[in-house]
């Protein structure tokens, strides 16, 4: 109805939307049950288990300071998706179960957030359509019909189970480490639902919840840029009228102070000083040209047929126009252009959804050089467009009218349950391929042969599982494959290293005892290399320092260490080698501030604690040294050192019945250890003068030592017990 100059009526409220929700829920979560079962794999190891920021609250204010690029290991400022970081390690530790469940869960609430998006494109474009209807017709003939609801809810629901279970979309949520986009495209989708509903609603409160939304996700990454742009085109290509474009000016004007604000906190107060400048391939615009024409059309071809998908993808070099993949790239990439053109008179919908792909897609494009300049889950935003264009193409399918209708609808119900079915199979065996690293990269080996972080990841894996031999080969591979691959020399190194420790581990004659130094000398060199490639690799730096003290260079190595610290100072690594060397130098106070240090960073390892505690005793302070072994067993109540050197440190202090029952605990702890038994039974004859619990303790020993029962049993009988 139009009444007064403003549209009254709207599409009909729809049932559909009472089952489709939790469907929608309830599909994501089956499709992603097996996700669960996942480790940590990929870079989670520097996002999660090795990374000291999330494990105490108390280093929540480096979210805010240029601490957070070298705590975090992050290059760009992502604080929205460390805080969920933050959340999820102060519930599960190092368990990867709770990140996977919190993966999921984003993924699930971005479908339902999507669906209502969608829903809420869609009533808009009828409104519009109504309000341009009838202000050229003042009466609605019969011929011109407007979008059911039915339709609506249909079209938004097949977008959204798309957008569900498309094993595209298995990359991101697979792996903890690419959170940041299932939790941008949170924000991104809300902040625009939110703007539409502040369009029609004409509402400060959710104009200000949408800025607030489109903040929180340019902080989660930096893809979020876009939208902006995709307003302002949602506008003009709804209205298709500039005029309505300015008179929203003040609405956009919001969206570019956010923008700013972002922008100088990225790159003025919080721009990490360690990020690298990464060149176009070959230095050439025109190669880059070329090479993101190829992954455009590989984007495209992906969405509608997901196979052979990898987690790491090898775009081939290619600087002539003659090239066969590069023309049947740009044939390609025009033929998706004519046809968004000629949506545009078509489906005002459809030219949309198609000007959401390509803009959402802008900046991973290479404009401005990224590392990978393809991945799946720079799709997870952007495949959308395609997405609704998909649903569209489905539901027209559902809906041919035949003279054999009913057997048509059968047949095409029949294809579109199967490409669905096909599409969830695809995501449930992708989400088995994230299990673990083994399996992960010797999938992606196999399927990228001529990928170098693949060999050099199924390296590191092989090395740990004691393939030394297989490690070796894929290190050597990678760096073939990429001769200035920092990583895989600073992991050569590291087998280098491995191989000399183990040669010298299995005989101690002087001739092995040459082999493995040679194998040190070999490492360091190769350690050189990977910090002449990369001068701010801290890994290298401290791996480097590592070597040298093993081969007695102690000042080469606290150079190293320092480098280090310097690259990283949340190395708590570094900081406690540093220490060690200072301690063996019987510098004290330099390595007690070293300690202190590394307790500023994990304030829970024991180590730390036990070593801050061994340098107070040497001191004779005993008080301090016993607050530290308690805080040491607090931290780690298995370890029996962190019990003995308590033990010790009460008997200093005459503390005999504190002592006692530190020993008492270590020989809970590891009961055949005769030494304990012998240390406390010295304890209750010679300081509590108590027999009874002596003869106890001899006893016990006597039953580990039966090649020593006579000597006991003299023992025994001396302190007048029976036989």
């Amino acid at each position: 109805m139009y009444k007064d100059g403003k549209v009254v009526s709207y599409p009909e409220k729809s049932r559909l939307s009472v089952y489709q929700l939790p469907l929608l829920v309830i599909v994501a979560v089956l499709v992603y049950l097996s996700a669960l079962r996942n480790g940590f794999v990929f870079d989670d190891t520097f996002t999660i288990t090795n990374n000291y920021l999330i494990c105490s609250w108390s280093k929540f204010t480096s979210l805010f300071t240029k601490e957070y690029f070298a705590a975090s290991g992050e290059l760009s400022y992502r604080p929205v998706v460390t805080l969920s970081y933050f959340i999820d390690y102060s519930i599960w530790q190092n368990n990867p179960l709770g990140y996977h469940i919190t993966n999921v869960l984003f993924h699930t609430i971005n479908t339902v957030i999507l669906f209502l998006l969608i829903k809420s494109i869609l009533v808009q474009k009828i409104l519009i359509q109504k309000h341009e209807f009838i202000y050229k017709t003042a009466r609605v003939s019969g011929n011109f019909t407007f979008t059911s609801s039915r339709q609506i809810a249909s079209i938004a629901f097949l977008s959204s189970i798309i957008f569900c279970i498309h094993p595209l979309l298995a990359e991101a949520v697979n792996a903890i480490s690419f959170r940041e986009d299932i939790i941008m495209a949170t924000f991104y989708f809300a902040a625009f639902f939110f703007y539409l509903i502040s369009n029609h609603n004409k509402s400060i409160l959710w104009h200000i919840f949408s800025l607030l939304c489109y903040g929180l996700s340019l902080f989660s990454k930096e893809m979020a840029v876009t939208f902006p742009l995709v307003i302002i085109l949602f506008d003009a290509t709804m209205h298709r009228n500039v005029k309505i474009v300015y008179r929203k000016i003040y609405y956009y004007a919001g969206y570019a102070a956010v923008t700013i604000f972002y922008i100088l906190v990225r790159f003025v107060f919080l721009h990490n000083p360690t990020e690298s400048y990464i060149p176009y391939p070959q230095d050439s615009l025109w190669i880059n040209f070329i090479q993101m024409s190829k992954v455009i059309a590989s984007y495209i071809a992906l969405i509608f047929l997901p196979i052979n998908l990898n987690a790491d993808y090898v775009v081939p070099l290619s600087s002539s126009v003659s090239d066969a993949s590069f023309l049947l790239s740009v044939f390609l990439v025009i033929s998706v252009i004519i046809i968004i053109f000629r949506l545009f008179s078509h489906s005002k919908i459809l030219f949309f959804s198609a000007l959401w792909f390509l803009i959402t897609l802008l900046p991973v494009l290479n404009i401005i050089p990224i590392e990978n300049i393809m991945a799946e889950r720079y799709l997870y935003v952007p495949a959308v467009g395609f997405y609704i264009i998909a649903s569209h193409l489905l539901y027209q399918l559902l809906r041919i009218k035949t003279k054999n209708n009913t057997a048509i609808l059968y047949c095409c119900t029949s294809i579109v349950t199967f490409i669905l079915m096909w599409y969830s199979w695809q995501t449930i065996q992708r989400s088995k391929i994230w299990y673990d690293n083994i399996s992960l990269w010797s999938a992606t080996a196999a399927r990228s042969p001529q990928s170098s972080r693949a060999h050099n990841n199924l390296g590191i894996e092989y090395k740990k599982s004691g393939y030394i031999d297989s490690a070796l080969r894929e290190y050597e591979t990678a760096i073939k494959i990429r001769p200035n691959y920092s990583e895989a020399y600073s992991n050569l190194a590291n087998l280098y290293i491995e191989i000399g420790s183990n040669t010298l581990d299995r005989n101690d004659s002087l001739n092995l005892y040459r082999t493995s130094e040679d194998y040190l000398k070999k490492a360091i060199e190769t350690y050189k290399k990977a910090i002449e490639i990369s001068p701010f690799n801290n890994v290298a730096h401290f791996n480097l320092g590592i070597t040298y003290g093993k081969l007695g260079l102690f000042n080469d190595a606290e150079i190293e260490y320092k480098n280090s610290i310097r690259l990283n100072p949340n190395n708590q690594h570094a900081h406690n080698h540093l220490e060690n060397i200072y301690e063996d130098r019987e510098l004290s106070d330099m390595a007690l501030e070293e300690y202190q240090i590394a307790l500023s960073i994990d304030s829970n390892n024991a180590i730390t604690f036990n070593n801050i505690g061994n340098i107070y005793l040497k001191k004779e302070l005993y008080g301090n040294a016993i607050q530290a072994y308690e805080q040491a067993v607090k931290n780690n109540p298995e370890g029996i050192v962190f019990h003995e050197n308590l033990g010790n440190a009460y008997l200093k202090m005459n503390l005999t019945d504190k002592a006692i029952a530190e020993y008492e605990i270590m020989i809970h702890l590891q009961p055949d250890n005769p030494n304990y038994y012998t240390n406390l039974i010295a304890l209750y004859w010679n300081h509590k003068k108590n027999s009874e619990k002596a003869i106890f303790y001899l006893r016990k020993l006597s039953a580990l030592q039966p090649d020593q029962r006579d000597s006991i049993n003299k023992m025994i009988d001396k302190l007048g017990g029976k036989k």
